[in-house]
């Protein structure tokens, strides 16, 4: 934030939280309104951005004095600002200790001479990027010429969770909803302009596994695409002196994502089976099954502390304390330990991550199966961190298991299964998930194909006419707030072919090394690779 000359302003490095009667002079570079996380129709707060650089709020009740007052883009003087402390470890969108509320004494009004920034922007360099000196919890602003995206991701209902990679000079970038449909837009609208500039303000920067991406936070951030603005016009004649649009030097590359679609992962690349047909762990293998999940098996975690940093199990040293943050992460006194030899923080944070145990029946047997956190996340939406987070303050015990994780129980789902080296060196049957899908299409469509497959078999694979109504009939919500049985089935049904489970042992099938499946928990935002470069 600039405050301009004049006897009764006030800089905003000299504001002082011991006085109540400032004046500072801003522009607004950023407003967007905040709603209630109950009712998403009910406007909790107003925020705001202003140059250079500090942020402000108007609460709830004084709401209707200052709504129709404050614009984006606008200047103003603010008289009698409060100030309110920033959430110690949360994300920061400036660099400030605190922030600006309006109260009941604050008076806002229009300022018409003001002569600082317009944007405001505070462009980090690539290296502090790459170098991963920047901390990832202040916002950062990045300008750079787009050399490579990706396909747009629409794997979720929401379509604020949709999203498209991009590769900025030397940085991974992900517009998550309305910024990826914005530039996806403008991508279709200029097939033929290669040398497309763009600014992300505001932006979040997230580190997978050493790796940096650069992401749009909510609907804070700002996304400017080739807009004749001057940060713009100087980087394209920044770029060799050529600014021409139709340059040869120019190309930009298609990624092609190596994600596998839904259908085709459980339809056409593996094969399908019975849970009496899954085979002992001699060697490795995937296939999908089908099942109703009839319990979990509570005398076993469902959970494991994760490494911040590559998502491996993390150890706590002996003798130290655990310190939970407001966001629930954990830290010990001495630091986590990882043990992964490709993680370079040997000391670390951790973070709760679901790994379920499961009991999965159709009409040949019953399986015991792990669930991670991708597709626990999924089914129950919630986090294992927040579930975590649900327990501690409640005061219970972190292995307790919540309510809503028997939400799984009676799930009818498609499992992806995968038998990785160390279900063969240890002879552990105990197998992980790979991928779910709840999709009544596709599981009606495998259902089909196991019954095509089986003509003139007198087996049938049909899981049961009343478990396949009482599926129909009940919803995710329904389960968490209705269940309340904690029994868990932990054998095999008297009515049903014999299980391939018959060496499991509950107490120690769980005690596995997870680097095995790890890479089931991969951050989509790395789920893209390169092709050949295409002239557009």
């Amino acid at each position: 934030m600039i405050s301009m000359a004049h006897p009764d302003v006030t800089f905003i490095a000299d504001l002082d939280v011991l006085k109540d009667d400032s004046t500072i002079k801003v522009r607004v570079i950023n407003l967007w309104n905040l709603f209630s996380f109950y009712n998403n129709d009910e406007l909790f707060s107003i925020e705001y951005l202003s140059s250079t650089t500090i942020q402000a709020n108007v609460l709830k009740k004084y709401i209707y004095r200052f709504k129709n007052i404050l614009k984006d883009g606008l200047a103003f003087y603010i008289k009698c600002p409060s100030f309110a402390s920033q959430k110690k470890g949360a994300f920061r969108l400036t660099q400030q200790e605190h922030k600006l509320s309006f109260l009941n004494d604050t008076v806002v009004t229009e300022c018409h001479d003001f002569s600082g920034t317009t944007f405001g922007f505070e462009f980090v360099d690539y290296q502090s990027i790459i170098s991963l000196a920047h901390p990832e919890n202040t916002a950062i602003d990045v300008i750079g010429l787009i050399i490579a995206f990706g396909e747009m991701v629409r794997d979720n209902a929401y379509m604020k969770k949709h999203r498209l990679n991009l590769q900025i000079q030397d940085a991974n970038v992900n517009l998550w909803g309305d910024f990826a449909y914005k530039m996806h837009g403008f991508l279709d609208n200029n097939p033929h302009n290669l040398r497309i500039i763009v600014i992300i303000q505001f932006a979040k920067l997230s580190i997978w596994r050493d790796r940096p991406t650069v992401n749009t936070y909510f609907t804070v951030s700002k996304l400017f695409i080739n807009i004749d603005i001057d940060e713009i016009n100087d980087f394209k004649k920044s770029l060799d002196g050529d600014d021409r649009s139709d340059s040869s030097m120019n190309t930009i590359t298609l990624m092609k994502s190596n994600k596998v679609s839904e259908h085709d992962d459980f339809m056409v690349k593996f094969r399908l089976k019975t849970i009496a047909d899954v085979p002992e762990p001699v060697e490795k293998n995937t296939f999908i099954i089908m099942g109703i999940i009839k319990g979990i098996l509570q005398n076993e975690p469902w959970h494991y502390l994760a490494c911040t940093n590559c998502n491996y199990r993390a150890f706590r040293p002996p003798g130290a304390d655990d310190q939970h943050d407001g966001n629930g992460l954990i830290g010990a006194t001495n630091g986590y330990e990882c043990h992964n030899k490709d993680c370079k923080k040997t000391e670390t944070s951790v973070i709760p991550r679901f790994m379920i145990p499961i009991r999965v029946q159709d009409n040949t047997g019953t399986v015991t199966l792990t669930m991670f956190e991708r597709d626990g996340k999924y089914l129950l939406k919630k986090s294992a961190n927040e579930l975590f987070k649900k327990a501690v303050q409640l005061g219970f015990g972190t292995a307790f298991y919540l309510g809503e994780i028997n939400a799984l129980k009676g799930l009818k789902l498609a499992f992806k299964i995968s038998i990785k080296n160390f279900n063969i060196s240890k002879k552990n049957n105990q197998y992980s998930i790979c991928r779910v899908s709840d999709d009544e299409k596709l599981i009606e469509e495998l259902e089909n194909k196991f019954t095509a497959s089986q003509v003139g078999n007198s087996q049938s694979f049909d899981i049961g006419e009343s478990d396949f109504e009482t599926q129909n009939n009940r919803t995710l919500k329904d389960q968490i707030s209705g269940t309340d049985d904690n029994i868990t089935p932990s054998t095999v049904d008297k009515n049903s072919a014999t299980s391939p489970m018959k060496s499991f042992n509950t107490q120690t099938v769980l005690k596995r090394n997870l680097e095995e499946v790890f890479d089931l928990e991969l951050n989509e935002k790395l789920s893209s690779s390169k092709t050949s470069k295409t002239r557009l």
